[in-house]
């Protein structure tokens, strides 16, 4: 008898895929309770131009007496919480449409970031973790954003060189949303924390 040999399908490497999953819970441990599970998000343009301004970027260099400091992506990085349940992602949204707190949103008490990185795989995945405490904020959810600090010039070979310590701007890269289908609207228990747990992946198509 012979044996058939299943031979895996070569990853292609002229295309690569962009996705960001979107997990949020309440409560910690036993009293864990997961209200929307790996919700696809949604991209926009300022991170797409983000990405796109890092590949043309020549280099960064502060034009005084040292030390200075650049400031950019994942620096202070936030997520903000909505409570629109009707207009859908586009992709030159800026901001949410209708923040919970006000504007941009109700900050979170802390963030943090994870690698989950393969490298054997040839998939990069990282994770940006934001909470807020008991009690921090309130009300119903139906958008949540990822707001990092991404570049933004997309000259060739763009250089900054700023006269002191420079902090990017904050900026909206991606949202999900009830309207787009992402989840189902909920309503914040203030008696728990909340965790919005937000993976982007980067592999070969």
């Amino acid at each position: 008898m012979v044996e058939e040999v299943v031979m895996s399908k070569p990853r292609r490497v002229d295309e690569l895929k962009l996705k960001g999953r979107v997990t949020i819970y309440q409560g910690e441990g036993d009293e864990k309770e997961v209200i929307v599970n790996k919700a696809k998000n949604k991209w926009v343009d300022q991170g797409l131009k983000g990405l796109l301004s890092y590949l043309l970027g020549s280099y960064m260099y502060p034009n005084n007496s040292y030390p200075r400091y650049i400031y950019c992506w994942t620096y202070n990085f936030k997520v903000y919480l909505g409570s629109d349940t009707t207009t859908t992602t586009t992709h030159n949204l800026t901001a949410l449409i209708n923040p919970i707190g006000s504007a941009p949103g109700t900050a979170p008490n802390r963030v943090s970031g994870e690698d989950r990185t393969n490298p054997a795989t040839g998939t990069w995945h990282t994770a940006y973790i934001a909470v807020w405490d008991a009690g921090t904020v309130s009300g119903t959810v139906g958008e949540v954003a990822l707001y990092l600090r991404p570049f933004g010039n997309i000259t060739a070979q763009w250089m900054h060189a700023p006269t002191d310590d420079y902090t990017f701007p904050l900026a909206m890269v991606s949202r999900c949303s009830v309207a787009d289908g992402d989840f189902s609207p909920f309503t914040i228990d203030p008696s728990k924390s909340l965790t919005v747990y937000w993976e982007v992946q980067i592999s070969y198509e």
